[in-house]
């Protein structure tokens, strides 16, 4: 995947990384991909990695790649818990996410490294995170507190050996309760000093002009779940509200053609759509 990101950085695009629970929100987001011919990001939690298996997610997700002529990249969102982190490299995901935020300064790095040398040795890259970022119900999103310090970025990157870095710049999961600020000025900052592509999470209600800003200042990869997960819901209550019909095929494709359409709107704002055709012609 680094190549991918830093094709991105050095070009102002980003790539998305999109959560899945199911087969069948993976299905609608490769699709979109696929349409659009852009680079993908398969995004698996702790949660989605525990409910469905691991060997499962790899299966189906070989699968989805021997398919669609794409570039796939299974990644594993958030992880803290060694023994999941372990399992995932050994079952060959591309892409580990250790989530240090919780510890203090040398804690992370301490595990990150530990993190980042089981993946190079594996060929797989890794993405740390610097700074915390809060989940929008702690309503902590524009803490000063958790935002990334510019000042420790080059020493985390460098001692923690990481390929990519998330940020805390006023962003968080779940659903915002007011407008999100970010701080692009940290931004600009971080990017100055940072050797390796940033990483935004919390995409969902961001608004799209921010996003596209965040990117120009450096963002490289931006994660999006929530919406994900609502679109799913919305869709299975559309169905069963306005079609009379008790085929489940029916709903299961309802489900799929909608994320579709949202991700695909989510690739454009990106600036990803098509880059895969530019990245063969090279």
């Amino acid at each position: 995947m680094n190549n991918l990101l830093i094709n991105a950085k050095k070009n102002k695009y980003a790539i998305g990384g999109f959560n899945f629970n199911f087969y069948d929100d993976a299905l609608g987001i490769i699709s979109a991909a696929y349409e659009l011919k852009s680079p993908i990001i398969l995004m698996a939690s702790e949660g989605c990695v525990k409910f469905l298996g691991i060997n499962y997610i790899v299966n189906f997700v070989n699968q989805l790649k021997d398919e669609y002529d794409i570039p796939i990249i299974l990644h594993l969102d958030h992880g803290k818990d060694i023994k999941i982190i372990k399992n995932c490299i050994d079952s060959k995901f591309d892409s580990i996410m250790y989530d240090g935020s919780l510890l203090n300064f040398e804690e992370n790095i301490k595990n990150t490294k530990f993190i980042a040398d089981l993946c190079h040795d594996k060929g797989i890259t890794i993405e740390g995170e610097l700074g915390r970022i809060s989940g929008a119900e702690e309503n902590i999103e524009n803490s000063e507190d958790v935002f990334t310090d510019p000042d420790s970025v080059a020493e985390f990157i460098e001692r923690s050996d990481v390929d990519s870095l998330a940020v805390a710049i006023g962003n968080a999961h779940g659903l915002y309760k007011g407008k999100p600020r970010l701080d692009f000025e940290r931004l600009s900052k971080i990017n100055n000093i940072s050797k390796v592509p940033l990483v935004l999470h919390g995409g969902t209600g961001i608004p799209y002009e921010d996003i596209q800003k965040a990117i120009q200042l450096g963002i490289s990869k931006v994660n999006v779940g929530t919406e994900i997960k609502i679109s799913y819901i919305k869709s299975i209550k559309k169905y069963l509200e306005t079609i009379n019909d008790n085929d489940i095929r029916h709903l299961v494709s309802m489900v799929q053609n909608d994320i579709k359409e949202l991700v695909k709107k989510y690739l454009d704002i990106f600036g990803t759509a098509n880059k895969y055709s530019q990245l063969q012609s090279r």
